[in-house]
């Protein structure tokens, strides 16, 4: 957080990262800056942004603290003044082979290297860039119909990232010993070997054990979804509705070695994924995930 308030009586309130669940900081927003709640969720949901424009410079600094407590981020700035430019991550990702065509028209945008470019697209997380918001969204916009590519966004401050052993790479004792020191476990769900990591801590480990593991921004992971079993699978109706579901032929439900290859979802975010793990599992079938790594892209 940074507070730039001079002598200015009054101050600009601005969202920096907002919290995970944001009812109970709504309300102390509503209570603290005359919002009504409704409103004060929805500036919460929101990206960044101004929560207030003009507030007592006592009455915002005693509100400060209180967000921390709750998860969330504030600015302060002189009210009336220029509004700061907020940086965010933004992460280009190749749902597919992107064209020539596409490549060339991103590395026109972002002023790159079309060689360059591909390598940067095949790393874990797609292309990870730092800029403005307002830029990051005239990028997002200038690519939204263009089924060959994802462009997410991450806010700085709120980012938490997740740590993956490297493909062939096993657990050595040395990065045992600090994960066990840094008070970090493995997800089970997605299979990390560190979890919710801040950017500090994750920078930390990969300097240390960057030939092991791959530190990757959780606004940015993809994730497949596979069958891996269930006691409802000879269920006529289910087996219609998976075969249809995955595309398959419904001869291959009835072989478990054919079934658990079977890929029921694709490129899943952390979010969605967990929502169908679940809901998959309320119909009785268990179900896997595996974070997609990106396969290198050919030279144009």
């Amino acid at each position: 957080m940074s507070a730039t308030v001079a002598s200015s009586h009054e101050v600009r309130v601005t969202l920096v990262s907002k919290p995970p669940r944001p009812g109970l900081a709504a309300g102390v927003i509503s209570d603290h800056l005359g919002l009504d709640r409704p409103q004060a969720t929805r500036l919460l949901a929101r990206e960044g942004g101004v929560l207030a424009e003009a507030v007592a410079r006592p009455l915002a600094e005693r509100l400060v603290p209180l967000l921390l407590a709750l998860g969330v981020t504030v600015r302060l700035d002189p009210s009336g003044s220029a509004e700061a430019a907020l940086p965010v991550d933004v992460a280009v990702q190749p749902l597919r082979m992107p064209s020539e065509g596409t490549v060339g028209r991103l590395a026109a945008h972002l002023s790159y290297d079309e060689s360059a470019l591909r390598t940067a697209l095949s790393r874990p997380q797609g292309l990870v860039l730092r800029m403005g918001r307002r830029e990051a969204e005239t990028l997002r916009r200038s690519f939204r119909r263009d089924g060959s590519v994802r462009i997410a966004l991450s806010n700085v401050a709120g980012a938490r990232f997740d740590l993956f052993l490297k493909p062939g790479c096993e657990m050595s004792a040395g990065l045992a010993t600090l994960l066990r020191r840094l008070g970090l476990k493995p997800c089970l769900f997605s299979g990390a070997v560190g979890a919710g990591l801040s950017p500090r801590t994750a920078a930390l480990v990969v300097r240390q054990h960057g030939g092991l593991v791959d530190a990757v921004n959780r606004d940015f992971q993809r994730f497949d979804l596979f069958l891996a079993g269930g006691r409802e699978l000879a269920r006529p109706d289910l087996a219609d509705f998976l075969a249809t579901r995955a595309r398959i032929e419904r001869t291959r439900l009835l072989s478990p070695a054919e079934a658990r290859s079977i890929r029921l979802e694709a490129g899943l975010s952390r979010a969605a994924a967990r929502r169908f793990h679940e809901d998959y599992a309320a119909i009785g079938l268990d179900t896997r995930i595996e974070l997609v790594a990106l396969a290198p892209l050919a030279e144009g």
